[in-house]
């Protein structure tokens, strides 16, 4: 028999009213008979607490009023727990749970109240201990009954909890579905609106870097990067630890170095191509050279013999070569290149334009990749899900079949992708 999912709930409900309607039955006097014995009990400590009630206004003898006392308190302790135990509105395993708990908890407790105030009563009270025994004897029957319930015909009302449950699941699953795959659309859509914007931008860069003075403007600007990079890691490439060691040693006052060498010091420290360049720290590199180098042929660089030899081979390179002379005139031209195309009020104003419309480039791209990899996160949820779906299906075919004896197929829906 093949069944639409949108339909499975309510043919389920229509196949559950009619297999449970037996159980349902027998839940339903079982109710009727835990209702009886429960008012009967009342009704019987209600009256046991007035005739306690009475006999304390009257017995004057210690014995007997010390009976009607603790008689009197039980009954009432009796009422109390009584009146705790709900009957419950509507059929189903835990309800039923519930209720064979709370009889079997209270038949034991009014037990325990009977054997109490018997012993303390000293045979007074006679027949009322044996109807309290009787009431006692009646919510335990009545518990017992509801436990074989539960354990027979009972088990049917849980399997009808399995079935609505996996029912449930299944309309959660298809909603998280629903709107995973609304996310997955407005992502998707997000993203193409991010990468559109994009190609704008980079179309915009295009023009705007078409200009010949802002070419040469960013030429410039790579040769100089170009130039750094290589003032680093070849012109320094030995001495950056050394001079560093130079800067704590004049610092601390072992090393003597004149305070304008030892601010440019640390200026080549921290930016060395920029300060290279600088007219107010470049004429210094040379001094700062030849204090290294001092340095080192007084041993207190503490540098290894190795060390010390490749540095002052280095250092005899740049101090007796006009190799630092070429490097920084180049490195100058450059700039003052740069600074007389800049300004042209047209080329500067493209060079700033330039820099906005990058600096969005690189914002669109990277929300363009965070919309991405929200994609991804989502289709590989969804991925989860149907696998997750399908086997819900497969689930309450079964048990459909298992419990209703009903061999039902679910007509599955096209997958989301």
């Amino acid at each position: 028999m093949k069944v639409r999912i949108e339909e499975y709930a309510n043919w389920l409900d229509q196949e559950l009213e009619k297999a449970l309607r037996p159980t349902r039955s027998k839940a339903g006097k079982l109710s009727d008979d835990a209702r009886r014995a429960l008012d009967e009990a009342r009704s019987f400590f209600e009256e046991l607490s007035r005739k306690a009630d009475g006999n304390l206004a009257t017995k004057k003898d210690p014995i007997s009023y010390r009976a009607a006392r603790v008689v009197g308190r039980a009954a009432r302790d009796a009422i109390s727990s009584i009146e705790k135990i709900q009957i419950p509105q509507e059929v189903s395993w835990d309800s039923y749970k519930v209720l064979r708990d709370n009889l079997s908890n209270t038949a034991r407790s009014l037990r325990e109240s009977r054997t109490n105030t018997q012993r303390e009563i000293h045979g007074l009270y006679l027949l009322d201990m044996l109807s309290f025994s009787g009431i006692v004897e009646r919510i335990a029957k009545v518990g017992e009954k509801i436990s074989q319930f539960l354990e027979g015909d009972g088990e049917n009302l849980q399997r009808a909890k399995t079935l609505t449950g996996i029912v449930e699941t299944i309309h959660q699953t298809r909603l998280e579905l629903d709107e995973k795959k609304k996310e997955t659309v407005e992502l998707e859509r997000t993203r193409e609106a991010l990468s559109s914007a994009v190609k704008e931008l980079s179309s915009e860069m295009e023009k705007i870097t078409s200009n010949d003075s802002l070419k040469q403007v960013l030429e410039i600007e790579k040769e100089l990067r170009k130039e750094s990079r290589e003032f680093r890691t070849d012109t320094l490439t030995h001495l950056r630890r050394p001079l560093r060691k130079l800067r704590d040693l004049s610092q601390r006052g072992e090393i003597a170095i004149r305070t304008e060498e030892r601010d440019a010091l640390g200026d080549y420290i921290q930016s060395p191509y920029r300060s290279f360049l600088s007219r107010n720290s470049g004429p210094y590199l040379t001094p700062i050279l030849t204090n290294l180098k001092s340095a080192l042929a007084s041993g207190k660089m503490g540098l290894s013999h190795r060390k010390t030899t490749r540095v002052v081979v280095q250092l005899d390179q740049l101090t007796t070569t006009q190799h630092l002379a070429e490097k920084q005139s180049k490195g100058r031209s450059l700039l003052g290149h740069r600074q007389r195309l800049l300004h042209d009020p047209n080329c500067k104003n493209l060079y700033l334009e330039r820099k906005i419309v990058l600096k969005k480039i690189e914002e669109g791209k990277k929300n363009e990749l965070q919309a991405t990899e929200r994609l991804n996160l989502a289709e590989e949820k969804i991925k989860t899900l149907n696998k997750h779906f399908e086997e819900l299906l497969i689930q309450a075919e079964s048990k459909t079949k298992q419990y209703l004896s009903r061999d039902v197929q679910l007509e599955r829906p096209r997958l989301s992708k």
